[in-house]
């Protein structure tokens, strides 16, 4: 279908709440029954500091829709606010409209690259409803057109991480600012129709957030705004603070706000198809995030602290955005390098603590190989399947050199190539350092007492191969692939039986600085003794010749566990080496 040049879209906005609430009386609602073409009211939003400011509205008619909402409202507005913001602009939905003093609903849309006077009004009786968290289904839009939900607007993140952010989020509407500043300091106001609120993701060095304006509020409380959805996630537990427009700067697109965010003053529960629903006077409950950095080559240190959101599919690309972002500010540099990574998650369903750490190298980019572990861990403890887990505060610590630390395994080779089941044989591995001499290191297999006699392929190998990692996490969506795109590497551990199981494996993976010897012992598992069945019974030596040599013992049910000798060094360890060891009775 042909798209015609006029596009249909969401308005961002979101409730404001800023300084200390006022007592809001309950106003009656203008049904949408009552409307008729050529009503006219009033619309209440801020385009400058936090002065609510009032602006003529028309009713043109009602655009239908599907059930149980009533109607859109199709609206044009005018007069000096809107000759000065140049029209409806992001941060003006949920702008109340007024007719004859009672509530008709809240902006939520406008068609863009028009002169933004041509608005729609999701009706107040539809909104009203997210006071009882009853869900609605998405309204139906005019043909032809484009919806916009409201874009997340960003602070602290450069160019290649809002990207990723963007990807991972499933979404292009995470937008480069200037729409959001730095946090602004103001005096209190009061909170009521019409006033800016900004809805956090992501809050500290690093934001993430969005911006409207406030519906409604009830005495309680409780308010309303938006007037159109933000993620959509129905039940959510996000920010809700305070926020200062600086200026509404006109547009051929989409006139916008800039807006710097104050305190959290609240927090949002409901996020619907008729916009949001939140609480004054409440903390959301968030995970904390602190990442240390150094640049070892410049010995630079750094360290960045936010607090996210927990929805999963949100937190964890908040979490890798941010580790990422700070990583890229602390080196100032694109490329090579070898980082050591240690991460601590604390919960309060752990039994024990939760760390891993481990050795990276990239030829190409250090910043994202680095954060490979940090993903795993995240999405293991947000996407397991066993148990929610109530993750309270992640601490990462970083430290690259531009140094390359890897080494080569050039060959393995066993003291002796002959072996009884239950001895031990001495390996020495050759690697080569990167550019280096060749160096030795020994290390001991134990062969297993039950081992059947025959051939014993060994492998020797980095500790990175065990765990290989297709694409590094900032260049992998967190969401469902698109048509035709490859499915996404996850590294979510299943079959476990316990979560202290997971966390377990989690931390005891191989690392990329080990050496690992890995064999598949062919185990003998007779069932019986020479002349006796496997009862005990004795039996008739009648079938001496057994013509199969593998009938004298088998495979165990479930597949045979590698079983590994581990080795750690100072490099990234990489290449292969394999040799037989000839197991005798």
């Amino acid at each position: 279908m042909r798209k015609l040049p006029v596009r249909f879209t969401v308005i961002v906005l979101i409730l404001l709440l800023c300084g200390l609430v006022g007592v809001v009386h309950a106003q009656e609602l203008f049904l949408p029954e009552e409307v008729r073409p050529g009503l006219k009211g009033v619309g209440k939003t801020v385009i400058s500091g936090n002065t609510i400011e009032t602006f003529d509205v028309e009713v043109l008619g009602l655009v239908p829709q599907s059930p149980p909402l009533n109607n859109l409202i199709m609206v044009r507005v005018s007069g000096d606010v809107i000759e000065r913001s140049g029209g409806i602009a992001q941060g003006m939905s949920g702008t109340p409209v007024y007719i004859q003093g009672r509530l008709l609903g809240a902006i939520g849309y406008t068609y863009a690259q028009t002169d933004h006077r041509i608005g729609f009004v999701t009706p107040a009786v539809d909104m009203f409803k997210l006071y009882d968290e009853m869900p609605v289904p998405s309204p139906v839009l005019p043909p032809d057109t484009t919806a916009l939900r409201s874009p997340l607007v960003v602070q602290g993140l450069n160019a290649r991480n809002m990207q990723y952010l963007s990807e991972a989020l499933g979404t292009d509407q995470v937008e480069v600012l200037p729409a959001l500043t730095s946090n602004y300091a103001y005096g209190s106001a009061l909170l009521e129709p019409g006033s800016m609120i900004g809805v956090q993701l992501l809050r500290g060095d690093f934001q993430v957030a969005s911006f409207g304006t406030v519906t409604h509020v009830k005495n309680d409380g409780r308010f309303l705004a938006f007037g159109h959805p933000f993620t959509h996630r129905g039940n959510v537990d996000f920010f809700a603070s305070a926020a200062y427009v600086h200026h509404t700067l006109p547009s051929l697109d989409i006139p916008f706000k800039i807006v710097s965010l104050g305190s959290t003053i609240g927090r949002v529960e409901q996020d619907r198809a008729v916009g949001l629903g939140g609480r004054l006077g409440e903390q959301p409950d968030y995970l904390s995030v602190n990442i240390q950095v150094r640049d070892r080559d410049r010995d630079i240190r750094q360290n960045f602290n936010v607090e996210s959101v927990k929805e999963p599919s949100i937190m964890v690309p908040l979490v890798i955005s941010s580790a990422y972002q700070s990583v890229d500010a602390t080196l100032d540099r694109l490329g090579a390098g070898t980082s050591f990574v240690r991460l601590e998650f604390t919960a309060k369903d752990f039994n024990q603590r939760m760390i891993r750490e481990n050795l990276f190298y990239s030829d190409s980019d250090i910043a994202v190989w680095s954060l490979t572990d940090l993903l795993s861990g995240l999405e293991l403890l947000a996407n397991n399947n066993l148990q929610e887990v109530d993750l309270q505060e992640v601490r990462i610590e970083v430290e690259v050199a531009q140094e390359r630390k890897t080494a080569t395994i050039e060959q393995a080779v066993p003291t002796t190539f002959y072996a009884k089941a239950g001895e031990s044989v001495d390996v020495d591995v050759t690697i080569r350092p990167y550019r280096g001499a060749s160096e030795t290191r020994t290390l001991r297999i134990e062969v297993p007492q039950d081992i059947a006699p025959g051939f014993l392929t060994v492998t020797v190998r980095g500790g990175g191969a065990g765990y290989y990692v297709e694409k590094p996490p900032v260049h992998t969506s967190l969401l469902e692939p698109e048509e035709g795109e490859d499915e996404p590497v996850r590294q979510i551990i299943s079959g476990a039986e316990s979560l202290d199981a997971m966390i377990a494996e989690y931390m005891d993976r191989e690392r990329n600085n080990e050496i690992v010897a890995e064999f598949y012992p062919f185990l003998d598992h007779r069932l019986q003794e020479e002349g006796q069945d496997e009862l005990g019974e004795e039996t008739e030596d009648e079938e001496e010749d057994v013509q199969d040599p593998l009938g004298y013992f088998s495979w165990a049910e479930a597949p045979s566990e590698a079983m590994k000798v581990r080795l750690a060094t100072q490099f990234v360890i990489d290449g292969m080496a394999t040799f037989d060891l000839n197991i005798y009775e």
